[in-house]
């Protein structure tokens, strides 16, 4: 549904002598009656889930580039050690990984038109993140300063079949019905602002691969 707008804004803000900002009205504008309408998008506060994003071959295959290169402690820009413990390691775009960027370029293709989002690609290598017993990453965003900034769609794809961990779950803020038994391959989109977490893994040992579609600034 569109919405019209009740008080529309100026084409042109300026700064006045007295260095406090003024509107500036072009002739035969009227604030309160444009005909200026907006146009409504619900998507950008919604989930979404995709059951085969990978298949179980190719979910292998990305723990096999995952498992052979150098692991580090997964890091936060705010925040102490302790609000994420995990390890993670970055899959760069060599030969051996460009098919996973074209598969994920699929997804976030088809996944950015449901959002209306404008994307542009990664800024970021792909993050292959591993949690074992205890390990979490606490309430938080993608979105942050730096280049983590240019981030709007991000996805969390299932590599552990969910009888390998226990615990490990993945939560939204207000969205309490999203499906924790996700299937090897799944794929889970949402925008980056999104507010998120993954709780404690009780046994066992989750797999995931986290990726970030960068664009233009929100505006």
């Amino acid at each position: 549904m569109d919405q019209k707008l009740v008080y529309a804004f100026p084409s042109r803000i300026d700064m006045n002598p007295e260095q406090s900002l003024s509107l500036v009205w072009q002739p035969g504008e009227d604030p309160f009656a444009s005909s200026r309408v907006l146009e409504e998008n619900n998507a950008l506060q919604t989930i979404s889930l995709q059951p085969d994003a990978l298949s179980r071959e190719e979910c292998a295959r990305v723990i096999a580039l995952g498992e052979k290169l150098p692991r580090a402690d997964g890091r936060v820009e705010l925040g102490d050690d302790a609000y994420r413990v995990s390890h993670i390691a970055w899959i760069e775009p060599a030969p051996e990984a460009q098919w996973l960027f074209h598969k994920l370029g699929v997804l976030f293709g088809e996944a950015g038109k449901r959002y209306g989002m404008d994307l542009s690609g990664f800024v970021d290598a792909l993050q292959y993140t591993v949690y074992g017993t205890g390990q979490h990453f606490d309430w938080h965003m993608d979105l942050g300063p730096g280049t983590t900034s240019l981030r709007k769609l991000s996805m969390t794809l299932q590599l552990s079949d969910a009888n390998e961990y226990a615990g490990g779950a993945l939560e939204f803020i207000n969205a309490p019905g999203f499906p924790q038994s996700r299937p090897v391959g799944s794929a889970i989109f949402f925008p980056s602002y999104l507010a998120h977490r993954v709780t404690p893994i009780e046994s066992g040992t989750r797999r995931s691969l986290v990726a970030w579609a960068c664009g233009p600034s929100f505006r």
